[in-house]
């Protein structure tokens, strides 16, 4: 039996089977198939109801295909049914994809393999339902686009990151929990004399001691003392160095970032300079507080401590200068930034809060120092509270009761003038009550020029500053 014999007896036993049976063949093979003639109509219509993708299309029966496909599959669809409606052509293109379009406004793409069916101007469509890949492919470009944006953002971050490392001023090196570097600056190799330190452990570094060492000595440092530094020597040069660790965590676990201070660098003042620096530093009656970037307490001298009421420096060491103030972070926000713009400010007013709750009027000067070893604030704090009482006792020699005093001690005469200074003193001070210190109000309310008043008002000191 030849090839061809065998098309046309499987063919011929095809046609003999039930066509409800056929029909659900043809459903099984596809999930929808279409029975259409050369000018688009849609004769026939097999789909599978419980895609929901595809929805209900009964209604596409006897309506033209053009109706249910976006324009660009048209120019496709035109393709195959202007070959198919000429007999001599044959159709080379076996499969055709197609968007067809809802009433909702979307469209789902299906994937035809084009069938002749022997029949003049007709063809047989099945079809596949590509909405599941689509969706896939519109997922996978999201996902894409999502990771370049994310890669952008990251590169962004890195380079700001390390122009904030080179231009900090301090050499750094980061190193993970086993004390393996994995990042640095320019300044960390000028201070270690080599040029490339990564994947170098912090034992290759430092004599006599292991990465463990270190880091352990640094973590107890960072605790209790702050403002310490580890003192080591390195192995390359024998050169001593000073380190400061901070610890922080990432998706990749606890990391130091190291501070690196070259303690040949310092200059080390006059003998007789640094007592009496150190001196005036512990006995002035001023409190002296110094803190790092973040705002923490690193020293303070005994002034302090009296004033805020402490025993000693380890109550107050790593606690938030923020805490002693009255309006907390907004003075310690004006504070130092006006330190780092200007350099240093002076004479702000606020209220110094103790360990106990006690509120006690102060006025600040700071300044703020940058350099290469270390970065911080410097602030002085004095007790205004003195200058409150006296002026207090200024105004009490103004008053009655200090006027009664003086019987006995005066002549009548002397007595009787200074009560009407007190007199007017008064009157002036209750105008200025009664209208809010507006001055013009309070010189009609005395029936005097505003002029007069200005005179008065300087003579018993009650002009403030901004008059």
């Amino acid at each position: 039996m030849t090839k061809r014999e065998s098309k046309v007896r499987a063919a011929d036993q095809i046609v003999r089977l039930n066509p409800d049976i056929f029909g659900d063949v043809i459903l099984r093979a596809s999930d929808i198939s279409l029975l259409i003639d050369t000018a688009g109509l849609i004769l026939e219509v097999i789909y599978n109801t419980e895609n929901k993708n595809l929805g209900d299309i009964e209604h596409w029966r006897t309506r033209n295909i053009r109706d249910f496909i976006t324009k660009e599959s048209g120019i496709k669809l035109e393709e195959i049914l202007n070959l198919s409606s000429n007999a001599s052509n044959k159709v080379e293109k076996d499969t055709i994809q197609l968007n067809h379009t809802k009433n909702d406004g979307t469209d789902f793409p299906i994937q035809y393999s084009v069938h002749p069916t022997g029949v003049n101007n007709q063809i047989l469509l099945f079809g596949r339902d590509l909405t599941q890949i689509a969706q896939a492919q519109q997922e996978l470009m999201k996902t894409q686009l999502k990771f370049e944006r994310e890669y952008d953002r990251y590169r962004s971050f890195d380079t700001k990151y390390r122009v904030i490392l080179e231009q900090c001023g301090s050499a750094f090196i980061i190193v993970d929990e086993t004390g393996k570097i994995v990042d640095f600056n320019k300044k960390a190799t000028t201070i270690i004399e080599r040029t490339d330190l990564q994947h170098i452990t912090l034992e290759e570094l430092i004599n006599q001691r292991t990465s463990t060492e270190i880091l352990n000595e640094l973590e107890t440092l960072n605790k209790n003392a702050p403002s310490n530094a580890l003192k080591a020597f390195l192995k390359t040069s024998n050169k001593e160095v000073q380190l400061k660790g901070t610890f922080f965590r990432s998706n990749e676990g606890v990391h130091t970032l190291i501070r690196l201070n070259n303690t040949a660098s310092h200059k080390a003042p006059h003998a007789r300079e640094k007592l009496y620096l150190s001196d005036l530093y512990q006995k002035t009656t001023d409190a002296f507080v110094f803190i790092d970037e973040a705002g923490k307490i690193v020293d303070t001298n005994d002034s302090f401590l009296t004033l805020s009421e402490n025993a000693n420096v380890d109550e107050v060491v790593g606690k938030s200068f923020s805490a002693f103030l009255r309006n907390t972070a907004t003075d310690l926000k004006i504070l130092t930034d006006n330190s780092k713009k200007l350099g240093k400010i002076r004479n702000y007013a606020t209220e110094f809060i103790t360990a106990f709750g006690s509120k006690i009027p102060v006025t600040i000067s700071s300044t703020w120092v940058s350099n290469e070893h270390d970065d911080f604030y410097g602030f002085i704090l004095r007790d205004s509270s003195n200058i409150e009482f006296e002026k207090q006792n200024d105004n009490e020699q103004y008053s009655w009761e200090a006027t009664t005093k003086l019987v006995g001690s005066a002549p009548l005469k002397e007595l009787v003038a200074q009560t009407g200074d007190i007199a007017e003193r008064i009157c002036l001070e209750t105008a200025l009550n009664l209208t809010s210190n507006n001055k013009v109000a309070a010189a009609d309310l005395l029936s005097l020029s505003r002029q007069s008043l200005y005179v008065k008002l300087r003579k018993h000191n009650l002009l403030d500053n901004k008059d």
